[in-house]
């Protein structure tokens, strides 16, 4: 491979290598070759190509927002070439474009970790958690968010538990009884860390029972019992949930 590499390098000026290899990808979608001979030549050429390389992604992104190689290449291009200084702002405009673009959550995640620049997860996490808050009470139906509100505490859910926002944001959606499954799942979590919830958490819970769906006084029976109901889908998992809880209880 680098052998053949190296004599394609040699009979073609890099320019032509990188508009080639990008007619090559498009025609293959992303065939691993074209994506390894790109990568090489990128290195070649250095720092030079870094801007050149996040607008080849962002061309692809606006054809196909959740490309998982072209996002691994973006990826790749930052921690190999640099060019972290507008990455934040650009998952920002993908956000503000499609706000239950996933991919671009799991991007805003990996540049708010990796880049250099932004002082990592902990130096970050108050305005995220004030950003996602915000995303969440806007849309709770998506899960995006509840996702990288859970990463944003990765290895502190005593932090989690803790920051009066999480609960706050359950609550609300709680009680305005529409889209609630992630707010649920999210108490579950809560309770599963120690968290001790509110009167009022207590009853918005309750309110979500039905007729044929008696209230249980044990908080986390009932939100599975809801849960299972309400998303009969994982209705499976909804159980195991609340059989884990209860095995969990008998053992203290």
């Amino acid at each position: 491979m680098a052998h053949f590499s190296g004599q394609f390098f040699a009979y073609f000026c890099p320019a032509q290598i990188i508009q080639l290899s990008l007619f090559c990808i498009i025609q293959t979608l992303m065939q691993g070759f074209c994506r390894h001979h790109r990568r090489w030549v990128a290195e070649k050429l250095g720092t030079d190509v870094t801007i050149r390389e996040l607008e080849f992604t962002g061309k692809i992104f606006s054809e196909d927002p959740k490309n998982y190689h072209a996002w691994s290449h973006r990826q790749w291009v930052l921690q190999a070439l640099g060019g972290w200084e507008n990455e934040l702002s650009y998952c920002q405009e993908l956000l503000e474009d499609d706000i239950f673009n996933n991919s671009a959550w799991n991007q805003r995640f990996f540049v708010i970790t990796k880049s250099p620049l932004l002082g990592g997860l902990s130096s970050m996490r108050e305005s995220e958690v004030t950003y996602t808050i915000q995303a969440i009470a806007a849309n709770p139906e998506n899960e995006s968010p509840w996702r990288y509100l859970r990463g944003l505490y990765k290895d502190d859910p005593e932090a989690l538990v803790k920051d009066p926002r999480v609960a706050s944001v359950c609550l609300e959606v709680l009680t305005a009884k529409s889209n609630y499954v992630h707010a649920l799942n999210m108490v579950l979590d809560l309770l599963s860390h120690g968290f001790m919830p509110s009167s009022e958490i207590s009853s918005a819970v309750g309110a979500l029972t039905t007729n044929s769906l008696e209230p249980d006084s044990d908080l986390i029976k009932s939100i599975c019992s809801v849960l299972e109901l309400v998303d009969p889908m994982r209705g499976n998992y909804w159980k195991w949930r609340r059989d884990t809880a209860v095995a969990q209880a008998c053992r203290r």
